[in-house]
This record gives C-alpha cells, sequence and structure tokens, in this order.
C-alpha cells in the first residue's frame, strides 16, 4: 500500500509584529482557517484539518519561534509545544503524519518582534 501526502497548504509567511502577542497559524489561510469562536468555547466552524505542519523560521530571526495552543502566549512555559531556533524547520508531529491538525489551534509567538515563521500544511 502506498502512502503520500495529498495537497499542500500554504501557511504562508506569519510574522510576529508584536514580542508577546501571539499570531494564529492560520493567519494567511483565508476560507481554510475555519471560524472561530473565544478559545475553550464550541463556537464557530473547524476549518481543514491537516496531517502535517511544516515551520522554517529563517536564519535572520533573531532568537526563536514558540509553538503554543491557541488561547496561550510563551509566558505560558507549560503550554509550549514546540520552540524553532533561527535557520531551522521543525514538522508537527515529527516522524510519522498525523490527523486532524487544525492550524486555528495554534499560534507562534517570539521574544522578539518582527520575528517570522514560513508554514505549510498537508492534506491527507
Amino acid at each position: 500500500m502506498a502512502t503520500g501526502y495529498g495537497a499542500i497548504v500554504p501557511l504562508g509567511k506569519i510574522t510576529v509584529a508584536t514580542a508577546g502577542t501571539p499570531i494564529a497559524l492560520s493567519v494567511n489561510c483565508g476560507p481554510l482557517a475555519g471560524q472561530l469562536g473565544a478559545p475553550g468555547s464550541n463556537a464557530g466552524l473547524p476549518g481543514t484539518p491537516l496531517v502535517q505542519i511544516i515551520l522554517t523560521a529563517p536564519a535572520a530571526n533573531t532568537l526563536g519561534i514558540y509553538i503554543l495552543p491557541r488561547g496561550k502566549t510563551k509566558t505560558n512555559t507549560d503550554s509550549i509545544i514546540a520552540f524553532i531556533n533561527p535557520g531551522k524547520s521543525i514538522s508537527l508531529p515529527s516522524g510519522l503524519v498525523g490527523s486532524a491538525i487544525l492550524p486555528e489551534n495554534f499560534v507562534v509567538d517570539s521574544d522578539t518582534s518582527g520575528n517570522i515563521v514560513y508554514g505549510c500544511g498537508f492534506i491527507g
């Protein structure tokens, strides 16, 4: 049985304009992003689930990028899912592809204003 990725969904360039103010991974997704309610609520419609997300922080970044659940900031250290150093990439999940990762449920934050991350996702 062959396995592989379906469609590639560009998440685009995501800029943390102000350090400590998280930006949703779905900020550039348009209709794929779903409709959000308040964090923790059941309001809204889910976006397109992805089986994997790949994020890359350019080497020009100062310090790194935090990946967090929606509604959290980098000060919620117990909620940090991943940290991307400048010039590095990560995949979520790491290794084998997963299922039903909704980009609107995750945010990026940074210690430095103006840091960016590039991302794409895969629809299984």
